[in-house]
């Protein structure tokens, strides 16, 4: 022990004398002894422990001894002392230590944990032992990693382990032993050779040695600052890894937290800033490593942390609050960041993170390390957020939960950087606008309108944050510009919702935030400006410079789409308020407006094509639109529309250098805006209001330019506001003010050159024209006759102006010159094909190759143009050169060069107005100051635009329309030809293409080119096909595109028309003429809506009240009232402007086109009422020229008709309104003068008007012709297609041909034969054109000619001459006698004569057959049957001559013309196709001019294909199309129909049945003779021609001529009719009345009776017999009565020759006839067969001795003759057949007269017929008619099929025929039970009247007239199928008298619908009469029920009677017979009941 101890202090005394073993100097001798002492007291203690084994004091001496060796650096012998004292000292404490020491560092460095208490000194034995290896280890370890390892490693009791156990030492050595380990660790942890990460472990060791002490021996923060210096030693060494080292900072903080949480004063250990600044350190390792446990124990921590004690210092809480909260937000953090793993629970999570943003607030008022934590914790917490609410595109999104809870804190995060505060950062700032728009972005769905609201406050309190960042005082950070930046991404931000909205439809939603946008984009300039202006720069190329230049341009869009969006929510004064800051926010400046309105007109000005346009354009666009707002839709005041009137308009003349240029440059913007609002309402000049607004535009932009000294753009708003004068309602007044304001213009212009407007001086010359041509227009409208000539001299001013405005120049090359492929090249490429908008555009043609000084342009155009597309192959232009008149074609695809460019201020309006005042001219008449506008304008279109430009082409198209309409259709044709290269280049727009085809192909057939006509107008309907109308339109345009194309359809209707006209199909050109007067006037009113609409006047109508039923004349007037204008038609507003004019003129010419047409066709009804119609449109159009047409149209009808007076006033009235015209029209209205004065029997008047009327033709034609030359000597635009020979015969070309030809003839027929002149007119008619109107009035001249030399040579014959005076002798066909007599050779040169006379005829019957005048139709008819009379009764007549003959008198030509022609008509309206009838279809046409049917529209597809409301019962047994099938044959049968001599020859009478004749009646014109024909199947015709007065010298039947037999049948009706309708005022109890208005009707009746008789008598006479049906005699009987003829003449007559040189005998057709002449007939009827004989003798050349022929005894003769005759027969038993019947074809002049009760008729089966073709049809429509059964019906028929079970009644519709409903009430209630069905008492709808008509057999009416106001005549014309027809009506079957045309009537109406028979009385009849004349026919047709019922068609019995029977037969049972027993006839065929 002693030995130990020694060593011991020997040691101490080393230590003492300071020796280190580590010293590299120390003292050899003393290591030496150390060393010896070391090992001697290791040797020493061994054996001490061997020696007394457990002792205690052994270990503490070794212990001292380790101590000392380790105070002297003796690590490694201390080490062996502490190795063998481990066993030892183990085995004090425990029983089972190892026996053996260990040298492992883990052994070494732990001992056995002891689980009981032990004592002290064993403690501090331990304690030691523990400290003393550790330090030992830590000096001699060579592997510091495993040494921490052993040291970490809780499986090791090392030091750590053993601090529990050692808490039972003493304080002060406890915590000496643990700051002790803390101390050795620590300075070792700095030692060089430790690394960053063996360093950090060792002092987190050191500090958990030391987190063992007691409470009083560290200071808490002294241990938490350690613990953070520690960590951030090792965090910034740059050996660690990030990973790494934020891994190993984790656990070895949790260790030290977990060990101070162990201390007994943990409480206050773990609280306090240092612990807070830890825990905060901690948390950002353990964000780093996304270790949310690791941040939740942190964030546990930090709130106990919170809880410090009250003795903490406010700055201590400071700091713990901002380390905790730095915690939060980055525990917060890594929740974001990791919402994949926590999405779960992540609110839970996060919900910490509220509280501590709300504590974050103070940090971004303060400055210093701890608050930018604070604020870059929020920074990075806000990104995140916002990363999660819009993650990055392909990126998934997260769910709604954790989106939600990011929005949550984003929203927590803007709160906080929202709040109010002094100073605002750009990173503030920037974060809370950046996080708003994204929560707002999150916040809005577009289609849920609650997210809007949400949305928008986000973005608002953007805008309030950059308001208070630039509001703040304290913001030294943010400059203006930072400031003027964010308030234009707030403005963006708005924008882009509102345009996500506008694109979705939600309008109403997009204004707030469009009104936010644009009101914070302008904020957002004013600030940048302000801050750029301060700054002294501009804009910066940079990325933000280029964004406030983008918002500067575009700013006024912004404000356009408010308004847009204002607009389509309805809130009209908001949406104007909007348009108005858009036009005010235009960047004026950055296009330079001022610049270009002070050098260009304000079209190009708004639409230029430079740099800027499109945004020019659209500021155009926006004036347009607010002013059209302003004026139209809000009513503002007119002084408020004008931009000079809106406030704060900007400076746009800011950069002036003076004041003076600064007011012009504000005024040249703002009256180019105003001009542009003048423009813009042009449109809308009609609107209410609009009126007052333009004058104040107008006034408000004179003012602005005035004041600025701008005298071209004054005068330039003059000339507009003198075109505004025009449109307001004024008179002779209102032209007074326009020459007043012309008068300013043109003082304004003579300064132009002067002043500031010199460059605008250039349009001075056009403003003047324009002036001019507006005055002219001005006195058109005043509508005072005594300013026509006015209009002339302001146009013919305009003219020269014009022509001065064309510079000379070098002659001009030709239009055929080539073009390079680079030049052909560039026409195809800016052509357009027209598939575009339907907007006119006007193209200039490309300069030619080599050519200077020419650059191509473009003319104005208007507002919308389709984009240029490549063109088409065009079909139209393929075939043009065909049409071509002569001469070879220029090259296609060559084009104009346009020489001397000429510039306009309004090109296109000036052309317009030109054209406008045109057709004013030619309204009044003047025809070639009309050619010279058009020409002048033609010039000046040639050097704007060249002469291949639209306008050009347009021109040319109305002036070659101009000689078209003169006649001169060669001209035209020639005209039209020189634009034919500019069509065929494909160029031009389709529209125009279009119009030329139609008009070339109208001058062609004007011409008579039909097939040539026909190949152009397909060609146009080719091109039209292809035409494409732009549907996105202005609702103006869009209604003037609509009118356009209804104008070129109507254009094409009139070219189908002129073809038809051409062809000779004059129905087909009436449709086309029609179709043109419905687009009219659809044109018409479609253009109508661009203007006001008439006012309604207030009325007072009792709304309740009952109205009063209409007369019956009201009645009909109401249903047969046809409107043909439209009710905007009547309106002279309609017509002001261009397009309205050229509507106006096309709806003229049509209307008095239709006239002329129906005039032609014989409709003279029609042709008054359309002649009426131009009349009434003329004089509202103030067209005194077209009034003077109609009235001379109306003259001429009137003439026609019979009025002379009344036309004689229409002619002179016409006469007053042109007496100052030279021209057609007066030249015109002089013919018909002379006319009517040559009818008039005034000769010498005539003929003055005759040759006044040519001198005026020839007095234009040489005007016409000195023009034509002056134009002719400039050089040709194009190639001429034809020579110069044929261009001066076309200059010396007639004007008006057509027109001069009816004036020759007039003059020449005046003449006859008499002098000079008559020659000279007859050479002058032989040169006229050989039209086919000239040479129909040719050939018509020459027959009339050739016969009346017919006539003069029968009146110098003796024999003769009674044939040269219309026949006082009757004449025969055949001619009566059969002989072998030669004619002598005066009758020869007479039959030569003839028949050329006929052969002139036949030539005028083709060319006038089928459109000539019906008079002159009839006329050649009549004519040529009496030179067929003449030639027969010379000898000449053949087989065929009655038959041609006949026909000719029987046919249509001479009795029904205009019946045939309707019946065309009206076949094509039976079955119309309606889903064909659209007028805008063009009709359609083969190339060789044949009709073609229209094309059907498609069909829509409906639910039900058949109608369930038709009535099965009603149905025709005749299918529709068996029955379309019979129409379409009639109508080809009668197209086809022609009047030549072969057709005519074949007797039309042998398809009839042998029972039947039919009869013709007609009257000569004279009316001196009268033609009787009888036609029957297997018969030769047999016609007289009886002379109506001078037939019986001496007797006084001879004042019964044709004037006075109608004269007396007129006033026996008239009186009869007033009988009529006095009967009504006959009181029952006034006998006396009642007796005398009876006796009155008996003594009519008597009259009537007599009057008859007279006619047959006196008329007829012997020649009644025609209308005998003939008896069926035996051959032996008639040569019986032909034997004793020849006795009786032979006898009885004394020849002048003793023997006649050849027999001749009476011919059998003559001889039948005679045959049936009664015997007791009187004396005169018998003499006139014997005179008719004796004729016969003369006429073939056996001279009789009539003086001595003792008349009486021939009479006995022949009388005794007769009766033998009569005796034979009735000994045979032969009868009349019951069954025969009669039909009468009445000309117009003999329909009036009852023919049916003429003694002769009475009694027999008669009926009428309007012609033998109507006739066939009737039959043909039977042999269509099927059986009930559907079986045809076979054999000849002869009869209609009735079934009198389908019938429909209607008995006294109108209410007053009480007596006939009770009379006929009863029998009509019983036959319904048989299937009657009809009306009684009330009157029936029209369509029940159609489908009664169509659906039955029978219709019976009992009412007034012949139902006239029932049903419309056009009606009953287009049905297809119409049943019989019995209208017992008064009146109700007459056919009124016409004139020269024929007769118009009810029953005419029902035979052109087919009817097969019609009942109708020809006069007024008494109710009571005619119900007993009905009764009776009923009866004998045995209409009962009972019979009825039994009925059936194919009953043969032979029981039945025939309508006609029973007609004939009610005669007598009237009381009186004549009188209402005539009344009543039948026309049409018989039926049988």
């Amino acid at each position: 022990m002693r030995a130990a101890n020694a060593a011991s202090k020997s040691l101490s005394a080393i230590a003492e004398s300071g020796w280190k073993a580590s010293q590299s100097k120390s003292d050899k001798s003393t290591s030496a002894s150390a060393v010896k002492h070391a090992t001697t007291a290791r040797k020493e203690l061994s054996t001490l422990r061997k020696l007394s084994p457990g002792e205690v004091d052994v270990e503490r001496a070794a212990s001292s001894i380790v101590a000392k060796l380790i105070a002297l650096e003796m690590y490694h012998a201390a080490s062996g002392i502490l190795q063998d004292m481990r066993v030892a000292l183990v085995s004090l404490y425990c029983s089972n230590a190892p026996s053996t020491a260990s040298s492992s560092t883990k052994d070494l460095l732990s001992l056995p944990l002891h689980d009981d208490p032990l004592s002290e000194l064993h403690l501090t034995l331990i304690s030691s032992y523990l400290l003393h290896t550790f330090t030992i280890a830590l000096h001699t370890s060579t592997d510091l990693h495993a040494l921490l390892a052993v040291l970490r490693d809780p499986t090791s009791p090392s030091l750590l382990a053993w601090a529990p156990a050692l808490l039972s030492l003493p304080e002060k050595q406890h915590d000496h032993l643990f700051t002790r380990a803390y101390t050795i660790a620590s300075r070792f942890a700095s030692s060089p050779g430790a690394t960053a990460a063996h360093a950090y472990l060792l002092r987190v060791y050191s500090l958990l040695c030391l987190a063992h002490t007691r409470p009083s021996v560290i200071a808490p923060n002294t241990f938490w600052d350690q613990a953070i210096k520690f960590t951030a030693a090792y965090a910034n060494a740059d050996p660690v890894k990030p990973a790494e080292g934020v891994k190993t900072v984790l656990v070895e903080s949790a260790r030290l937290v977990e060990c101070a949480e162990k201390r007994n004063d943990r409480v206050e250990f773990m609280s306090g800033v240092a612990f807070a600044r830890f825990c905060e350190y901690w948390s950002r390792f353990a964000k780093q490593a996304g270790d949310l446990r690791t941040l939740e124990q942190i964030s546990r921590y930090t709130k106990r942390s919170d809880g410090a004690s009250d003795t903490t210092s406010d700055k201590d809480r400071a700091a713990i609050e901002m380390s905790a909260l730095s915690t939060t937000l980055a525990r917060a953090l890594t929740v974001l960041e990791a919402w994949s793993d926590h999405s779960a629970d992540i609110a839970e999570k996060l919900k910490d993170v509220s509280s501590a943003l709300r504590r974050c607030g103070p940090s971004f008022v303060q400055a210093g390390d701890e608050h930018d934590r604070i604020k870059r914790g929020v920074e990075r917490l806000r990104r995140m957020a916002i990363k999660i609410i819009e993650p990055t595109k392909g990126v998934d999104p997260p769910p709604s939960a954790v989106r939600a809870c990011a929005r949550d804190v984003l929203e927590q995060i803007v709160d906080l950087l929202c709040e109010r505060r002094d100073t605002y950062t750009s990173t503030t700032v920037t974060g809370g606008v950046e996080s708003l728009f994204t929560l707002a972005r999150a916040a809005f769905t577009l289609n849920n309108p609650d997210t809007y609201a949400t949305a928008r406050t986000y973005v608002e309190r953007a805008a309030v944050l950059v308001s208070h960042a630039a509001s703040s005082v304290a913001t030294p950070t943010l400059s203006p510009a930072q400031l003027a930046n964010y308030t234009r991404c707030v403005a963006g931000t708005h924008y882009s919702f509102a345009l996500q909205l506008h694109q979705g439809a939600r309008l109403a939603h997009a204004v707030p935030f469009l009104e936010r946008a644009c009101g914070l984009a302008e904020d957002a300039l004013a600030a940048h400006r302000a801050a750029a202006g301060a700054e002294g720069n501009g804009e910066g190329e940079d990325a933000i410079g280029e964004a406030w230049r983008l918002l500067e341009e575009q700013l006024y869009r912004r404000w356009e789409l408010l308004g847009v969006c204002h607009v389509k929510t309805g809130d009209r004064q908001h949406a104007y308020d909007a348009f108005v800051r858009s036009v005010k926010a235009f960047p004026y400046a950055r296009y330079d407006v001022v610049a270009r309105a002070t050098s260009s007109t304000v079209r190009a000005l708004f639409d230029a094509e430079s740099e800027g346009a499109a945004s020019l354009k659209h500021l155009g666009t926006l004036v347009d639109r607010v002013t059209y707002m302003a004026a139209c839709e809000l009513f503002h005041a007119p002084a408020e529309v004008p931009v000079a009137a809106w406030a704060d308009f900007p400076d746009v003349g800011a950069g002036a250098s003076t004041d003076a240029e600064r007011g012009r440059a504000q005024a040249s913007v703002v009256g180019a805006l105003m001009e542009r609002q003048l423009a813009g309402l042009e449109e809308c000049r009609y609107k209410q209001g609009v009126r007052e607004v333009l004058h104040a535009l107008a006034d408000g932009a004179q003012r602005v330019y005035e004041d600025a000294g701008l005298p071209v753009r004054s005068s330039r708003v003059s000339v507009k506001k003198l075109e505004m004068l025009y449109y307001v309602e004024g008179g002779e007044g209102q032209y007074v003010d326009a020459k007043q304001l012309a008068g300013r213009i043109q003082d304004l212009l003579s300064d132009a050159n002067t002043a500031h407007d010199a460059s605008l001086a250039r349009f001075a010359s056009e403003l003047r024209a324009t002036t001019h041509l507006w005055l002219a227009a001005h006195a058109h409208k005043a509508r005072t006759p005594t300013l026509a000539s006015a209009v002339v001299a302001h146009a013919e001013d305009a003219c020269r102006v014009l022509k001065a405005m064309v510079p000379a120049t070098a002659p001009r090359a030709s239009l055929g010159v080539g073009k390079s492929p680079e030049v052909e090249k560039g026409v195809r490429r800016t052509g357009r094909t027209g598939r575009g908008a339907v907007a006119t555009r006007t193209t200039v043609g490309e300069p030619a190759k080599g050519r200077t000084g020419v650059t191509r342009t473009r003319a104005a155009k208007t507002a919308t143009v389709a984009p240029p597309v490549t063109p088409k192959r065009r079909r139209a232009l393929d075939p043009v050169s065909l049409n071509t008149a002569s001469g070879p074609s220029p090259k296609a695809g060559t084009t104009a060069v346009t020489q001397g460019k000429m510039e306009f201020d309004n090109f296109d309006g000036l052309i317009k107005l030109i054209r406008m005042v045109s057709h004013l001219v030619g309204l009044v008449g003047h025809v070639l100051t009309r050619v010279q506008l058009l020409n002048a304008a033609r010039r000046l279109t040639e050097r704007h635009t060249g002469v291949a430009s639209e306008v050009y082409v347009s021109l040319t198209i109305d002036t070659a329309h101009e000689y078209v309409k003169l006649g001169r259709a060669e001209k035209a044709v020639s005209v039209l030809a020189h634009v034919l290269p500019a069509i065929r280049s494909g160029t031009l727009s389709q529209e125009v293409t279009i119009l030329f085809l139609l008009r070339y192909a109208e001058a062609q057939a004007a011409t008579g080119e039909v097939l040539k006509a026909s190949v152009t107008y397909c060609d146009a309907v080719a091109a039209a096909a292809d035409l494409v109308v732009e549907k996105s339109l202005p609702t103006a345009q869009r209604i003037r595109v609509r009118a356009a194309l209804l104008e070129r359809a109507a254009e094409a209707a009139l070219a189908y028309a002129a073809i038809q006209d051409a062809r000779d199909d004059p129905t087909s050109s009436l449709e086309g003429l029609l179709q043109a007067l419905r687009l009219w006037n659809r044109a018409i009113d479609t253009l109508s809506r661009l203007q006001p609409s008439a006012p309604k006047p207030a009325t007072e109508d009792n709304p309740f009240e009952v109205p009063k039923p209409p007369t019956e004349e009201q009645a009909i007037a109401q249903v047969q009232e046809t409107r043909v204008l439209s009710p905007q038609a009547s309106r002279a507003q309609a017509f002001l402007d261009s397009s309205g004019w050229r509507l106006a003129e096309g709806l003229l010419s049509t209307l008095l086109a239709l006239s002329q047409a129906y005039a032609a066709r014989g409709s003279a009804r029609e042709a008054e009422f359309f002649a009426q119609q131009t009349k009434d449109l003329a004089e509202t159009l103030h067209a005194p020229v077209m009034v003077g047409r109609a009235l001379a149209q109306r003259g001429e009808l009137q003439i026609q008709l019979g009025h002379l007076q009344e036309g004689h006033q229409a002619l002179v009235d016409a006469a007053a309104l042109v007496v100052h015209l030279k021209g057609p029209d007066a030249a015109d209205i002089r013919r018909l003068q002379g006319r009517c004065s040559q009818l008039s029997a005034d000769r010498e008047g005539a003929q003055v008007l005759f040759e006044e009327a040519m001198g005026l033709l020839d007095e234009l034609g040489a005007v016409f012709a000195s023009l034509d030359g002056a134009v002719g000597a400039r050089k040709s635009l194009v190639a001429s297609p034809r020579n110069a020979n044929t261009q001066t015969s076309m200059s010396e070309s007639i004007l008006a041909p057509t027109l001069l030809a009816r004036l020759l003839r007039h003059h020449i027929s005046l003449l006859h034969e008499v002098g000079e002149e008559y020659n000279n007119l007859l050479q002058r008619f032989a040169k006229l054109p050989q039209t086919a109107d000239a040479k129909a009035e040719e050939i018509a001249l020459r027959a009339k000619l050739t016969l009346d030399e017919v006539y003069s040579r029968f009146r110098a014959d003796m024999f003769l001459s009674s044939l040269a005076e219309s026949g006082k002798s009757p004449m025969t066909i055949p001619m009566g006698m059969s002989g072998d007599v030669a004619p002598s050779s005066a009758s020869q040169d007479m039959l030569e004569t003839l028949a050329t006379a006929e052969k002139l005829f036949w030539e005028h019957m083709s060319y006038i057959a089928r459109r000539g005048h019906v008079s002159s139709v009839r006329e050649a008819a009549v004519c040529l049957a009496l030179i067929k009379t003449f030639r027969t009764s010379l000898g000449r007549g053949d087989v065929q001559t009655p038959v041609l003959a006949a026909q000719l008198l029987v046919s249509d030509a001479s009795t029904v013309t205009t019946l045939r022609r309707e019946m065309l008509d009206v076949i094509r309206h039976k079955f119309l196709n309606m889903n064909a009838m659209d007028d805008l279809q063009w009709p359609l046409i083969t190339p060789n001019g044949s009709p073609l049917p229209p094309q059907p529209k498609r069909k829509q597809v409906t639910r039900f294909t058949h109608s369930i409301l038709s009535d099965s019962e009603d149905d025709e047994p005749m299918d529709d199309v068996d029955l379309k099938s019979y129409w379409e044959s009639i109508a080809k049968r009668y197209e086809v129909q022609c009047f030549d001599v072969a057709k005519m020859a074949i007797n039309q009478a042998d398809q009839l049945p042998p029972h039947w004749t039919v009869v013709n009646v007609s009257i000569t014109e004279d009316r001196h003779t009268m033609f009787v024909t009888r036609q029957r199947a297997g018969r030769k015709p047999l016609i007289f021609c009886l002379p109506l007065k001078g037939r019986r010298e001496g007797q006084e039947d001879e004042a019964l001529t044709y004037d006075d037999a109608l004269g007396e049948l007129r006033e026996i009706i008239r009186l009869s009719d007033e009988g009529t309708r006095q009967a009504a005022d006959v009181k029952k109890d006034d006998k006396g009345a009642r007796v005398a208005w009876w006796k009155t009707r008996s003594e009519l009746d008597t009259r009537l009776r007599d009057l008859l008789a007279d006619i047959e008598f006196c008329w007829l006479g012997a020649f009644k017999t025609i209308f005998t049906p003939v008896p069926d005699a035996y051959p032996d009987d008639l040569a019986a009565l032909r034997s004793r003829l020849d006795a009786v003449f032979k006898g009885s007559l004394v020849f002048q020759e003793k023997k006649p040189k050849s027999r001749i005998g009476l011919d059998d057709g003559l001889l039948e006839c005679f045959s049936t002449l009664p015997p007791n007939c009187r004396d005169e009827e018998l003499e006139d067969l014997v005179y008719f004989i004796l004729d016969l003798y003369q006429f073939h050349g056996v001279p009789v001795a009539i003086s001595e022929v003792d008349m009486d005894q021939v009479v006995v003769e022949l009388r005794n003759a007769l009766e033998e005759y009569a005796t034979r027969l009735r000994g045979r038993a032969s009868q009349e057949d019951d069954d025969s019947h009669i039909f009468l074809v009445l000309d117009k002049n003999v329909q009036g007269i009852p023919w049916e009760s003429l003694p002769v008729l009475r009694g027999k089966s008669v009926s009428r017929i309007p012609s033998m073709d109507f006739l066939l049809d009737r039959l043909e429509f039977s042999h269509w008619r099927k059986w009930e059964d559907g079986r045809p019906q076979e054999g000849l028929v002869d009869q209609a099929i009735v079934d009198p079970r389908r019938t429909y009644f209607v008995l006294n519709p109108s209410g007053d025929l009480k007596g006939t409903e009770s009379r006929f009430a009863g029998w009509l209630k019983e036959m319904k039970s048989v299937g009657w069905d009809g009306v009684v008492g009330h009157a029936p709808s029209e369509q029940q009247f159609v489908d009664a008509l169509t659906n039955r057999d029978l219709v019976i009416y009992f009412g007034h007239g012949g139902a006239e106001q029932y049903i419309r005549s056009h009606k009953i014309r287009h049905l297809p199928r119409c049943a019989a027809t019995m209208l017992w009506g008064c009146s109700s079957g007459v056919l009124k008298y016409m004139g020269d045309f024929d007769r118009v009537g009810t029953p005419y109406h029902y035979m052109l619908a087919g009817c097969p028979t019609l009942v109708a009385n020809l006069w007024d009849v008494t109710d009571r009469d005619i119900d007993k004349f009905s009764q009776s026919v009923f009866d004998d047709l045995r209409l009962n029920a009972d019979v009825v019922k039994q009925w059936r068609a194919d009953d043969n019995t032979g029981s039945r009677t025939s309508a006609m029977h029973a007609v004939a037969k009610a005669r007598e049972s009237c009381k009186l017979k004549y009188l209402t027993g005539a009344a009543p006839v039948v026309y049409g065929i018989p039926f049988y009941l």
